[in-house]
């Protein structure tokens, strides 16, 4: 009668140590790119390109002509208000939700370029009838962000300013900055603002 022997020999041994330190590699590896993309998503905290485009874009499909007040005044009507010098367009939209303070979803929208700071912000304020200076709330900001141009579609071109004549309305804005040295352009179709 042959006794067999209980256990493992050598070589079942030396193939569970080899596959022990691969499985080890491999997990190993694996913490290490999850712990990589977890701080590559904590040092951007502010939004990206993409989000502060789509922000404008859900105010520029929501454009309202409404008359506006400020220090109790009545200002001219404009679909767009541009002021280059300050580098800061201002018009009227419809925002997704009221404030919280029962406010109207009909606010003031801004979109101003920052140069002291290089940034890109977007305001919002429902003060459309401020007996002095609108109370403007940052909505949405793009950091570090320099040589913004912006452009108005009329027709066929492009041009640095809004169009004032009803019958010519903007079709389109277009936006040109850079961004931490990168080239960026984001245009926004206009909805039919024709009287």
């Amino acid at each position: 009668m042959i006794m067999r022997q209980a256990g493992l020999t050598l070589i079942e041994l030396l193939v569970a140590i080899a596959l022990s330190a691969v499985l080890g590699v491999l997990i190993a590896a694996l913490v290490n790119s999850w712990v990589l993309v977890r701080e590559r998503l904590d040092t951007t905290q502010q939004p990206g390109v993409l989000e502060f485009c789509m922000a404008l874009e859900r105010s520029f499909d929501s454009l309202t002509l409404r008359q506006l007040y400020e220090q109790r005044l009545p200002l001219k009507q404009r679909w767009l208000d541009w002021q280059a010098e300050p580098a800061r367009l201002q018009w009227v939209a419809l925002t997704a939700w009221p404030a919280a303070t029962g406010g109207s979803r009909l606010q003031r929208q801004r979109l101003v370029h920052e140069a002291g700071q290089q940034r890109l912000a977007l305001y919002g304020s429902e003060d459309l009838y401020a007996a002095g200076q609108p109370s403007w709330t940052l909505r949405q900001w793009l950091a570090p962000v320099t040589q913004v141009r912006l452009s108005f579609r009329q027709g066929q071109r492009w041009l640095a300013y809004p169009s004032e004549v009803p019958a010519q309305p903007n079709l389109g804005v277009r936006i040109d900055f850079l961004y931490r040295g990168d080239a960026y352009v984001c245009t926004f179709a206009l909805p039919d603002l024709r009287p």
